[in-house]
């Protein structure tokens, strides 16, 4: 019955995955970027010149700058997606997209920020500006961290067979459908509550909490497949540091940048320390050898 689901469920995955990832889906993506990044731009015309009314939802668009928050939080939306669809191929490269993502949550936050200008005057910038330029240097720091985790991190398989490693991979491309799932019920409700209150807030902290429930899933199903001390806690920590970035997401200003820097930094060291310890090694389980090493290109279609 599990593996039927299994199956069923990965079949439905892959299929999403295609579509996602077809060249056709990606101009379809920037076509509509750029559509309602100059669809604002008309909307704030319209509103300077008094032919719309800046009442309810129209309100934000009152200021041009509010054009570039809206296109890149719909970038920032794809990004979302595109990092469920790489959780199935390893946790450690999910763990470092979901750092990228905050990093661009920062950079959205100073996009925010820019938004509120509403005059060039300098007296009218000082705050946003201030808050502007932290958020865009702590950014640039996590992009940093996340840079060199990249050139350091390796990846283990810890089944001991093919047909062992096939399930694992099975049971986090279903996951990842459920989470899929669970994100586009997130933005719908978010959605809702923009054509409601006339204000969007984008819900990344609870995505970010599915995401830990998940993360845990699957260190739980990990147990199917290895016990060994090293794995088990490689991939606790890995949960650790969501956790550092679903706290960071509601955190109050400065609070967040240290938070999610401080965590950024964590994920560096535990690479470091995994890879300095391990790295240069074989582990041995039982009879069986295992390398650190890539998966073999199938099982990431």
């Amino acid at each position: 019955m599990i593996d039927k689901i299994l199956i069923s469920g990965e079949k439905l995955y892959l299929k999403i995955k295609d579509i996602w990832e077809t060249e056709r889906m990606h101009r379809f993506i920037s076509n509509l970027l750029v559509f309602v990044f100059l669809l604002s731009l008309v909307l704030y015309f319209l509103i300077n010149q008094k032919i719309l009314p800046a009442k309810g939802i129209l309100t934000s668009f009152s200021n041009p700058f509010f054009s570039i928050e809206v296109s890149f939080t719909m970038l920032l939306l794809t990004e979302i997606v595109s990092m469920i669809f790489v959780l199935p191929k390893s946790v450690a490269k999910s763990v470092t997209k979901q750092f990228e993502l905050l990093s661009l949550i920062f950079l959205r936050h100073g996009f925010q920020e820019f938004s509120k200008v509403h005059s060039l005057h300098w007296n009218d910038m000082v705050k946003p500006v201030e808050y502007m330029f932290v958020y865009g240097a702590s950014s640039l720091f996590v992009y940093f961290i996340i840079g060199i985790v990249y050139k350091k991190q390796r990846h283990i398989i810890i089944c001991r067979t093919e047909r062992a490693q096939r399930n694992f991979i099975r049971f986090k491309r279903v996951i990842s459908l459920l989470l899929l799932v669970s994100f586009l019920i997130i933005t719908t409700i978010d959605f809702n509550h923009l054509i409601i209150n006339n204000i969007y807030t984008a819900s990344f902290h609870t995505f970010f909490s599915i995401l830990i429930f998940s993360d845990i899933l699957i260190l739980l199903i990990t147990f199917r497949y290895a016990l060994d001390y090293r794995t088990m806690y490689r991939y606790s920590a890995f949960i650790l540091a969501t956790i550092f970035i679903r706290i960071a997401l509601t955190s109050h200003p400065y609070y967040d940048i240290v938070i999610g820097s401080l965590a950024a930094l964590y994920l560096l060291f535990l690479v470091l320390t995994y890879n300095y310890f391990e790295g240069a090694k074989k582990i041995q389980k039982s009879t069986h050898e295992i390398k650190h090493t890539a998966l073999p290109k199938k099982y990431f279609k």
